[in-house]
């Protein structure tokens, strides 16, 4: 396998939406690093799929809610293994419901370091590879950033800390590197959503119907190959979820 091919970063990467940006991005072309933080077997289950179909891949445990030592190990792995980056996907990310009295300073630091620091840092410390690579990054914001629910305070603050960073760091990186968001609506139902909390949510999706993590999957090769002209966009992934 050459070792020229174009690589790209998920963060997040051995499960849902992550996954399926990964195997997209490979049937692209792309050569793969992914991050986990628990997941171990997905992901290297994912990486023997990947060098299978002939993909140089890699799996990296990276804890990003401890942000300085992980960002730090990401960075040294990447660069020792492929020597080059044209693509940054921050994907990972951790969803987790605390009202405002439920809400402590231990939540807010680890939902701002995941989604706000780990992005940030990660491409501070990738921005030559991009640059010279004329690459691309695409941060995962969420639809919540914008229509927060007071039961995910300290999560739809931290995503949207997220899309802010997205339009400073289109800002930075240009002209040489696209920023993007992608703020889905539902994509993948939560495993403990219940059913009637569905049904309601449907009735305010224009297309009457949730997305998929491949709608996610294809925004992205979207952006990064034939989208070359768009840069510090939060796109809306919610099937008309925003115009209600």
């Amino acid at each position: 396998m050459a070792e020229n091919n174009r690589v790209a970063l998920v963060t997040g990467g051995a499960k849902r939406v992550g996954r399926a940006i990964v195997l997209q991005l490979a049937k692209a072309g792309y050569d793969i690093a992914i991050t986990y933080r628990t997941s171990e077997n997905a992901a290297n289950s994912l990486v023997d799929e990947l060098r299978h179909a002939g993909r140089r891949a890699l799996a990296i445990e990276a804890d990003l809610t401890q942000v300085e030592s992980s960002v730090e190990l990401i960075h040294r792995e990447v660069r020792q293994y492929f020597g080059r980056l044209d693509v940054l996907v921050n994907s990972a990310s951790i969803y987790k419901a605390a009202t405002l009295a439920q809400t402590d300073i231990q939540l807010l630091r680890q939902l701002d370091a995941i989604h706000v620091h780990a992005p940030l840092l990660l491409c501070q410390g990738f921005s030559a590879m991009l640059r010279e690579n004329r690459g691309h990054v695409i941060n995962m914001v969420d639809l919540l950033a914008a229509r927060p629910w007071p039961d995910y305070m300290a999560y739809c603050a931290s995503k949207a800390g997220l899309w802010s960073l997205t339009m400073s760091l289109a800002r930075e990186l240009a002209p040489e590197v696209t920023v993007n968001g992608i703020a889905p609506g539902v994509v993948q139902w939560p495993d403990d959503m219940p059913l009637l909390q569905r049904e309601q949510y449907l009735k305010r999706v224009a297309l009457a119907r949730t997305g998929t993590p491949q709608d996610v999957a294809e925004l992205v090769e979207f952006l990064i190959t034939r989208g070359t002209y768009i840069t510090g966009q939060i796109i809306r992934l919610d099937g008309g979820r925003s115009l209600f």
